[in-house]
C-alpha cells in the first residue's frame, strides 16, 4: 500500500513539474518557448520568479533578438521593481544571451 501511494505521489509530482514549471523568487528569467508551426518561431517571455513581466512572439534568429531587446527596454522600469539576484536563460542561444546582457547594461539594468 505504501509503495502504491509513493508511486502515485511521484507521478503527480512529474505531472505538476511539466505542466507548470516552478520558478524561483529572486531570479529574472528570459525564456523562449518554441512553437511547432511556423517553424523557427516562438514566444519570448520575461519573468521575475513566477511573475510574468512581458511576452511577445519572436523568430529564432537575429530579428527575434531585436524584438526581445525592445521588450527589455519597454519593461525596464518594471524589471527594476523586482529584486532579482540572478538571471537564468531558458532555450536562448549564447550569442542571443550576450546581446540581451549588452542591452541590459546600456539601459542600466543589473546583470
Amino acid at each position: 500500500m505504501a509503495v502504491k501511494a509513493f508511486l502515485s505521489g511521484l507521478k503527480q509530482f512529474f505531472i505538476d513539474s511539466f505542466s507548470s514549471p516552478l520558478y524561483q523568487d529572486g531570479v529574472l528569467y528570459f525564456i523562449i518557448e518554441e512553437l511547432p508551426n511556423p517553424r523557427d518561431s516562438g514566444v519570448f517571455k520575461i519573468l521575475c520568479g513566477s511573475t510574468q513581466i512581458a511576452l511577445d512572439a519572436v523568430t529564432l534568429d537575429e530579428p527575434g533578438v531585436v524584438i526581445a531587446n525592445e521588450l527589455i527596454g519597454l519593461h525596464a522600469a518594471t524589471i527594476r521593481k523586482y529584486p532579482y539576484q540572478k538571471i537564468e536563460y531558458v532555450n536562448i542561444a549564447p550569442w542571443a544571451q550576450e546581446k540581451i546582457e549588452a542591452r541590459m547594461a546600456r539601459i542600466g539594468l543589473k546583470i
